[in-house]
């Protein structure tokens, strides 16, 4: 009797943990992907692994046996290492009665599944398949899906010889950005690349990524978005030159081009423009073809409709030039130069003439380049006397209390000074895993909505009407004040 009792108590208490276990695991869905495509002349579904998933209740939903999923996957090595969030699966599509009927007595699919079937027609495996083609805008509505790890990987050039100590910085500041972003509750999986080992990157990998930062070269950002998924953009940290990418690709230009930074520059001369002040645009004479940037800026102030005097000339010709610079010259207001050049020479002829306008006791304003910065033979104090305006993508103002605390941390960590690539490397980081924060994996949907200001740069971005990707639009504007100090406006 009595071990008839413990028998029926232990079937019991067996039961229930049963039970308890059962309620307490979920079983993994699994939705059969409505994206197929030809490989090797048969049809497959394209299937996204997501987070629980098993190979079984995969092989259950497509109904399909896993040696048909590990031979259609040989690529994969699934026998080896096993499903990975984020992979896409080849999954052969198994002959059915509706399949062997002929097409006019099909039965035509419902509006909604035709329609959908349209906007999802370049998926994350059509790109795989077709490397390098553009594509178009996402039509589809935004969903708020906030990951709570974020996974970043960070693309850059550590093992090349002329680039890799800036790449080291970048990475410096990053991992700095990481550290006070986790202090915040948000928690970053950042996986550094060296963009020597591309070739091992496929689409399959990137589409783990919330957020893809590299590389910094044109060239490798090219290859690299032939790769990109379908729903992800990569961001191009660095190199100016590769803004045009944004027309036809899903590419996320961080630093603001110099074309942009000059039309601001024509912008805030106009502004600033009162009624009894004469502008004058400065420009070199001869054969040489102006650059794009100051294509930009000639171009910006002749559409803005306003009146403005125009001094072309060469530097050779000397002090004669003087004469004209007089005769356009304000008597009761401030004249405001703008000088449309990038070459060293002139823009240093034209700042020792425009001194020479103050020593005459003219009130005068330069709005310059932003290269004027990086220019050796120009001396700083030739700036301050003229009232330099600049409009530049990257400025760091140091009596900032944040600028401040992120040099010490800096210095205590690496030991030595934060460069403007470590800077950078700071502010990237932390405006884009802030967008993915707050708005989830498809951050890109709301970038034109998100502004942030950071250490050294500043972040607004916006896309051209028929472009894909996105450019920065964004600015810092400093003044050299008369007082030999940087006003940042």
């Amino acid at each position: 009797m009595l071990i008839r009792k413990i028998l029926a108590s232990a079937l019991i208490a067996m039961c229930a943990f049963a039970s308890a276990a059962a309620q307490g695991y979920d079983v993994p869905e699994v939705k059969i992907s409505k994206d197929k495509v030809k490989v090797n002349g048969r049809s497959c579904y394209a299937h996204v692994v997501t987070e629980k998933q098993t190979l079984y209740s995969i092989c259950k939903a497509y109904e399909v046996s896993a040696e048909d999923i590990y031979a259609a996957n040989a690529n994969l090595k699934l026998k080896e290492e096993g499903l990975k969030v984020g992979q896409v699966l080849l999954i052969p599509v198994q002959e059915t009665v509706q399949e062997s009927v002929p097409a006019e007595s099909r039965e035509v699919p419902a509006a909604d599944t035709v329609s959908d079937t349209s906007r999802r027609a370049k998926s994350v495996l059509s790109r795989w398949l077709f490397p390098g083609k553009a594509r178009q805008r996402d039509t589809t509505a935004f969903e708020f899906d906030v990951p709570s790890r974020i996974k970043v990987a960070l693309m850059l050039p550590f093992s090349n010889s002329r680039t890799g100590d800036n790449a080291a910085d970048f990475y410096a500041g990053a991992l700095l950005a990481a550290r006070d972003l986790g202090k915040s509750g948000i928690d970053l999986d950042i996986n550094a690349v060296d963009i020597r080992d591309s070739a091992t990157i496929s689409s399959f990998v990137l589409s783990a990524y919330d957020v893809i930062i590299g590389p910094i070269a044109t060239k490798d950002m090219k290859q690299m978005l032939a790769k990109c998924p379908e729903d992800k953009f990569i961001i191009s940290p660095l190199d100016p030159q590769a803004a045009p990418l944004a027309e036809e690709y899903p590419s996320i230009q961080a630093p603001t081009p110099v074309q942009i930074q000059n039309e601001e520059v024509v912008e805030w001369a106009l502004r600033d423009m009162a009624p009894a002040d004469s502008l004058v645009l400065l420009t070199s004479r001869g054969s040489r073809k102006p650059s794009a940037g100051a294509t930009a800026l000639i171009e910006t102030l002749k559409a803005s409709g306003r009146h403005y005097h125009r001094i072309s000339y060469d530097i050779h010709d000397g002090a004669s030039i003087q004469r004209a610079f007089m005769a356009h010259a304000s008597a009761h207001g401030t004249t405001r130069y703008i000088i449309a050049d990038d070459e060293e020479s002139f823009v240093s002829d034209a700042i020792r003439n425009i001194n020479l306008m103050v020593f005459k006791k003219y009130d005068v304003a330069l709005y310059a380049p932003s290269r004027v910065r990086s220019f050796s033979y120009i001396e700083a104090e030739n700036l301050h006397n003229i009232s330099t305006h600049v409009c530049t993508a990257y400025f760091t103002d140091y009596s900032n209390n944040t600028v401040t605390d992120f040099v010490m941390a800096y210095r205590a960590l690496f030991g030595a000074e934060p460069n403007s690539f470590a800077f950078h490397g700071y502010d990237v980081l932390h405006y884009f895993a802030n967008i993915c924060r707050l708005y989830g994996r498809q951050w890109p949907k709301q970038l034109e909505n998100y502004r942030e200001n950071g250490l050294q740069t500043n972040f607004s971005f916006a896309r051209d009407e028929e472009g894909v990707g996105f450019v920065n639009h964004a600015v810092r504007r400093i003044v050299y004040t008369p007082d030999f100090q940087l006003q940042l406006r």
